[in-house]
């Protein structure tokens, strides 16, 4: 029981930081529903089990190179600053009416959102690195043990992704046009915000100061 309840822990804590893929999710859930919110949290949960295996298996040794780091700053700042100039300039309309999921297609165009969403940010990357050192060195999990942690990890911050989804959809009742669209900006600026920081790794590889 000790690996579950210390990835219930840790689970807890990494529901409580705030980053690009929050902001995007409550958004998400209620612009297009419950449902929509849930497909996300699902790509969010299976890229962090993408992260977890590669880095248990020994790819956390890629982020020595300074390289690395640079180039998938650039390219995970890239594509997150284009999620934030879609929301900046996202119109809503008139009327504020549920959006159905149709189909598969769009269940799965929603896992894609939250895998890539999540699985750009380097800083993921970052945080599960330290995780899996933590098992590994201090913990001395074996391999089963090591695997209910991780379990009970992810499998809390999805449960908890899928509570913001419920109580997001609640939020329909007294949401207004223009609360929609100030969301909407506040939803672009944040993301915006959060690619400069990630350029910032391809800038400072190039020799450029983004920030002094």
């Amino acid at each position: 029981m000790h690996p579950i309840l210390n990835g219930l822990l840790f689970g807890l804590l990494l529901c409580v930081l705030i980053g690009p893929v929050f902001f995007a999710l409550i958004q998400n859930s209620i612009e297009k529903g419950f449902w929509s919110g849930f497909f996300m949290a699902v790509g969010v949960a299976l890229s962090d089990a993408f992260y977890i295996v590669i880095t248990y298996f020994g790819v956390s040794k890629l982020v020595e190179n300074e390289s690395f780091n640079m180039w998938l700053g650039g390219i995970g700042g890239i594509i997150m600053f284009s999620f934030g100039v879609v929301y900046l300039f996202k119109s809503v309309p008139k009327a504020l009416k549920p959006v159905q999921i149709n189909g598969s297609k769009d269940c799965f165009k929603q896992v894609l959102k939250g895998f890539f969403l999540n699985g750009v940010n380097p800083f993921v990357l970052f945080f599960w690195i330290g995780i899996v050192s933590k098992v590994s060195l201090d913990f001395q999990y074996s391999s089963n043990e090591a695997l209910g942690f991780f379990i009970a990890l992810v499998g809390t911050v999805f449960i908890v992704d899928v509570l913001k989804s419920h109580f997001a959809t609640k939020l329909r009742e007294i949401v207004t046009v223009r609360f929609m669209k100030i969301m909407n900006r506040v939803v672009g600026v944040a993301l915006i915000l959060f690619a400069l920081r990630l350029l910032n790794f391809l800038l400072e590889g190039l020799g450029i100061e983004l920030f002094a």
